[in-house]
């Protein structure tokens, strides 16, 4: 009887723990955003690449244009070496190999600040997005929002990736 007693009021208590534990939880609103979505589908993301483009279109055309030289000599130390003399070989030779190393001269560094600026301005933007899901996770009233790539799964109606683009539209 003593242990009857003492198992129903056992129950009786964790139930009444339960019980408070779940009137006092809170319901936790959660959303997601595709930021890679929002930030290919911005319009300061294609102001970004054609900024760059514009910034570094002399010295791409200028690399295209050596590029375009060297194969042009190669093709011709190709199609004309066996008619040429020993002298006129070498003279090629030597500048498709002077080309060369100019062309790696001036690509290797293009490429590098490409890079930088790329990351720069995706740096930026990246900001861009952060500040715009944080208004709209205040004003919805999220509590947690996450990258949709890190999601499992979730439902498309907590997608906020469209509220997301609007917002990035007003603050710029």
């Amino acid at each position: 009887m003593f242990n009857n007693n003492l198992f129903k009021s056992a129950v009786f208590v964790v139930a009444t723990m339960l019980c408070a534990g779940a009137a006092q939880a809170k319901e936790v609103k959660i959303g997601f955003v595709d930021v890679a979505a929002v930030a290919a589908s911005i319009p300061q993301s294609q102001q970004v690449q054609e900024t760059i483009r514009t910034e570094f279109a002399a010295k791409i055309a200028e690399v295209n244009k050596l590029e375009t030289d060297i194969n042009f000599n190669i093709e011709k130390l190709r199609r004309d070496g066996p008619t040429m003399s020993e002298k006129q070989q070498q003279d090629l030779t030597a500048s498709v190999n002077k080309q060369r190393e100019q062309y790696e001269s001036l690509a290797r560094p293009l490429d590098e600040q490409i890079r930088q600026r790329q990351t720069e301005e995706r740096n930026r933007i990246l900001g861009m997005i952060k500040a715009a899901i944080d208004v709209v996770a205040e004003r919805e009233k999220f509590d947690v929002v996450l990258n949709a790539n890190s999601a499992v799964y979730a439902k498309p109606e907590f997608d906020i990736s469209e509220k997301v683009i609007e917002q990035v539209g007003k603050a710029n």
